[in-house]
């Protein structure tokens, strides 16, 4: 029965949830409160800021960032946890999976943290900006799809950028509608089709982040 308690994540027996009694008290206390805060505080400042104050940046840029920023706090990860931070015994295979989840929790924090203080507070402006194309997810409901409209986000460069918009204004916007996956190359060298009303958010890090994307006035 004894040899049966004695497995990796119950170490002597005790819950995996139990402070170590060999090891001082405040330091464990400490160690949980921030391994908590990162892991669950990260991914929910991250769709905080990802639903209200989403940078307005190409969008390669954040997937470039986003993996970038893992495979950094992944390799991080080994000079922050060495092999004694783990349960003896533990499989090397969980460990990588650790360090691969603190990545993404630590780049969710990243970005939350840096996007609710580069957009909380900040002036908004409104430009008009040309559309060149939309399209929609494919769920079955209507009612549940994105709908993305690819438009020129900052005039008067040609660079075209996908953002989701509300039906009403997807609806509403006579614009050609392109399939899922289109590349980049091919809407940039679109015409342009329409327009829409984009507002932004000023950024105090000087990046501008999405408030809406409206029907300008004056236009069908």
């Amino acid at each position: 029965m004894a040899a049966a308690q004695e497995v990796w994540w119950r170490p002597g027996g005790r819950s995996p949830f139990a402070l170590d009694p060999t090891k001082p008290r405040w330091p464990q206390i400490v160690s949980i409160v921030g391994q908590c805060s990162i892991i669950f505080g990260g991914p929910a400042l991250g769709l905080v800021t990802i639903k209200y104050y989403p940078f307005l940046i190409q969008d390669h840029a954040i997937y470039i960032g986003g993996i970038t920023s893992t495979i950094f706090w992944f390799i991080a990860s080994f000079a922050i946890f060495g092999d004694k931070s783990f349960p003896r015994g533990m499989p090397q295979l969980l460990k990588l999976q650790f360090r691969a989840g603190y990545g993404l929790c630590m780049t969710g924090l990243l970005l939350g943290l840096g996007g609710i203080a580069n957009g909380y507070d900040t002036p908004l402006v409104s430009r008009e900006v040309a559309v060149v194309s939309k399209h929609a997810t494919r769920h079955s409901d209507p009612a549940r799809r994105t709908y993305y409209v690819a438009l020129r986000a900052w005039p008067p460069s040609r660079t075209v950028v996908q953002l989701s918009a509300p039906r009403d204004v997807y609806d509403r916007l006579a614009v050609p509608v392109t399939a899922i996956g289109t590349s980049q190359e091919e809407l940039t060298a679109m015409p342009d089709n329409g327009a829409a009303r984009l507002t932004v958010g000023e950024g105090r890090f000087g990046l501008e982040w999405l408030k809406q994307i409206s029907f300008p006035e004056g236009h069908g």
